[in-house]
């Protein structure tokens, strides 16, 4: 038992260095959304984009540790907004536009590589500091229509949030220095970004992504 040991331990040890290590670059559409608007009665999706770039580095033959970095569109629109609490009458709704910049730290399991394609469910945590944040209001006047008025959330809105991601992806060579690969991530909020109020207000962001992975190393 000891001498199998023995043989297998360089083995082990071995696994993850003769993985490559991998750059990728990925851009996609998103759609977001927020845990609860106060006084809401529907509430839509912001439509976005995201793109990024990320560094993969190989913990085993079937597992990686994928660090990367990522601007996001996140946000909601939200209609039949009760504007009584504003000091109006009648109703009205709200469009929020946040850019953030993103980093996580993905845990990638998936099948080899070496069979040309591989499929790998991601996990782990992420945090992003708010790049810009603004507030459009639209309120229905009667026979006159529509007013709508925009202003800057950004001081109204937490600096930094973070939270848990989890999704799944594949990638296919096109050949021995290029892959393609798409991911489908969702990103769930811990932190109540609104400084403003004590609801619970929690980003949601679904985001659909593809691009090229180049290996590099040995």
């Amino acid at each position: 038992m000891r001498r199998i040991v023995a043989s297998l331990l360089p083995l082990l040890v071995a696994a993850p260095l003769m993985a490559q290590t991998t750059l990728g670059l990925r851009g996609g559409v998103s759609r977001a959304t927020v845990s609860d608007v106060p006084g809401a009665s529907d509430q839509d999706p912001r439509q976005g984009v995201v793109a990024g770039l990320d560094i993969a580095f190989p913990l085993a033959s079937t597992a990686e540790l994928r660090i990367g970095g990522a601007y996001a569109q996140k946000g909601t629109s939200s209609s039949s907004v009760d504007l009584a609490s504003e000091g109006f009458a009648g109703v009205g709704s709200t469009t929020v536009e946040a850019d953030w910049v993103q980093a996580s730290a993905l845990a990638r399991f998936g099948t080899p590589r070496n069979g040309g394609m591989s499929i790998g469910l991601l996990v782990g945590p992420w945090a992003a500091s708010l790049l810009s944040c603004d507030a459009t209001l639209s309120v229905h006047v009667g026979g006159l229509g529509s007013v709508s008025e925009s202003a800057s959330c950004d001081d109204a809105t937490k600096s930094i949030d973070y939270g848990i991601a989890a999704g799944a992806g594949l990638e296919m060579a096109v050949s021995d220095g290029l892959r393609l690969g798409v991911d489908l991530i969702y990103s769930l909020g811990l932190v109540n970004i609104d400084d403003t109020s004590m609801d619970d207000i929690k980003t949601r962001h679904l985001a659909l992504q593809a691009g090229i992975v180049i290996p590099f190393g040995s």
